[in-house]
């Protein structure tokens, strides 16, 4: 058995929870913001999907109560991309080892823009009813990928343990010698960008206490396509350019 020592620090989650809170913060304060000044609706949320999980940012354009059809609507989402065959594994010759995926070479996320085709299937015009938008939209995601970086063990000549970071290749990196998945943030300056398209349609539904804010409620399809394969896997007949999944949505929205 391989014996090691290996310590993981919590300075760096601390580090990451902290800039989490700060860009939340900020994307609320913005949306505060943006809805004081147009009068609209602005709504934050979280989601989920078949590939990950993504924050979102939307906008409502003003409309009149004599129309049900809005164009001037539009959103952005980040969020990750996990292939459905990642498999996590713990590398127990190893004292103190951690977790990582087995052949999972980059991360990915995707940004996504996006402007939507509103229309209203039911109003609510006060805290009892449930408003209903069908809603459509076409967007221009940016994947961006960066290599995953894994701590390994090696042994000298004379016996010495040393552990190293280095990026994951699982050609020259065995399963016996990785002690687990190092900084998420390593290397995300070397990594790549691959455009693409979208198109989604849904349904959305609010309510609230008040009718200047709402819980919203949104489920839907939604297919990306983009220019070549995102290249997650070390098996390249693995990964795919054409993502295509349902989508759940949960977001808070302030209005008037």
């Amino acid at each position: 058995m391989i014996h090691g020592k290996f310590k993981n620090s919590s300075i760096g989650y601390i580090c990451k929870v902290k800039w989490i809170v700060i860009a939340i913060t900020g994307l609320f304060s913005f949306a505060s913001r943006l809805q004081a000044q147009t009068g609209s609706t602005s709504a934050l949320g979280l989601g989920i999907n078949r590939y990950g999980v993504a924050f979102h940012f939307k906008h409502y354009a003003p409309l009149p109560d004599s129309k049900r059809l809005s164009l001037g609507d539009w959103s952005f989402e980040i969020g990750n991309v996990q292939h459905p065959r990642e498999v996590a594994l713990l590398n127990n010759l190893i004292n103190s080892s951690g977790v990582y995926k087995l052949e999972k070479v980059n991360y990915q996320w995707v940004f996504r823009p996006a402007w939507h085709l509103r229309s209203v299937v039911s109003t609510r015009p006060d805290r009892r009813s449930v408003g209903v938008n069908l809603v459509s939209a076409v967007g221009l995601p940016l994947a961006y990928h960066w290599p995953v970086y894994v701590t390994v063990l090696e042994v000298d000549q004379f016996g010495n343990e040393n552990f190293s970071t280095v990026p994951y290749n699982p050609e020259i990196h065995p399963q016996r010698v990785i002690t687990g998945r190092a900084g998420f943030t390593n290397g995300l300056s070397t990594g790549g960008i691959t455009p693409g398209i979208s198109l989604q349609t849904g349904l959305e539904f609010s309510w609230g206490n008040y009718r200047t804010d709402m819980n919203i409620l949104g489920i839907g399809a939604r297919v990306e396509a983009f220019a070549s394969k995102l290249p997650i896997m070390f098996n390249t007949k693995l990964n795919r350019s054409v993502l295509s999944s349902f989508y759940i949505n949960f977001a808070f929205g302030l209005g008037n």
